[in-house]
């Protein structure tokens, strides 16, 4: 199981106006983000550390770095298990430190829950100053944030008739690898390999994990040896993507990556 003791105990659902983007900063909206999740929780009470990162330009590989990375890694999905303490393969071992872990992790379980509508509070509160956009709670943006990334991805490329040439002639070369294609829509067709192994994954979790708390990310329990065949088959799918992707898909992805960017800071997930 995976994620904070503060995101594990959120909960969920209100509906929201769409907003206008937030004006650029000189750091990320994020970090905005985070400064007043801190004031708000001081104000609730609680300590809460914001976590930020410098502003990058958007990082994109390059040809050569994205094939080094699918040899070793795949679609990063099964990774973790075998390159544990990777960063760049979100090894279990190497996973971001959160310093508010170690602060929840000092609570009771009263406090840890009053600590959990207080996060779910300021956060809703951040992100509607930033954005004016209406959220409960952390599992609440993701699921939002999620719908909108992809009716913005249907809007803007599947109409595009480019982009729905390029997405057939994906599909067909992946088929021809042997691979099902389930949707040649543009906005679906370079997520759909990725996909079968993160359902995969989340078979195996639900096989170990029967019961089921709401909104936590559930990971399977596996050894570099057990994780070892799954991920020699996703390598070997994520170098078929990339040979499809290359070939048919290149100048579509760019487009993709814009509009998965733009659709972030509009969350203030950026």
């Amino acid at each position: 199981m995976r994620g904070s003791l503060a995101f594990a105990l959120a909960t969920l659902m209100v509906a929201g106006p769409a907003a206008p983007v937030p004006e650029p900063g000189p750091e990320p909206v994020a970090n905005r983000r985070e400064t007043l999740m801190a004031a708000c929780m001081k104000d609730q009470g609680f300590r809460y550390i914001p976590v930020g990162t410098p502003r990058r330009p958007p990082h994109r590989n390059t040809p050569e770095q994205e094939l080094q990375s699918r040899t070793q890694y795949g679609f990063k999905v099964f990774a973790m298990y075998v390159h544990t303490t990777d960063k760049e393969a979100g090894g279990l071992a190497a996973l971001p430190f959160d310093p508010n872990d170690r602060l929840t992790g000092a609570l009771s379980l009263t406090q840890v829950r009053a600590y959990s509508r207080a996060y779910d509070v300021c956060l809703g509160s951040a992100v509607r100053r930033l954005t004016g956009r209406l959220v409960t709670g952390r599992f609440d943006l993701d699921r939002k944030r999620d719908k909108a990334l992809r009716r913005a991805l249907a809007r803007e490329l599947d109409s595009y008739p480019p982009a729905q040439m390029s997405a057939r002639r994906y599909a067909a070369c992946l088929e021809n690898h042997g691979y099902t294609v389930r949707s040649n829509l543009p906005s679906r067709i370079s997520s759909q390999l990725p996909e079968s192994f993160v359902a995969e994954r989340t078979r195996l979790a639900a096989a170990e994990f029967p019961i089921k708390q709401e909104g936590v990310e559930y990971l399977p329990t596996l050894s570099p040896a057990q994780a070892g065949p799954y991920l020699d088959r996703e390598i070997k799918a994520a170098l078929t993507d990339l040979t499809c992707a290359t070939r048919f898909f290149r100048k579509t992805h760019q487009k993709e990556a814009e509009i998965r960017e733009r659709v972030a800071a509009e969350w203030a997930l950026d």
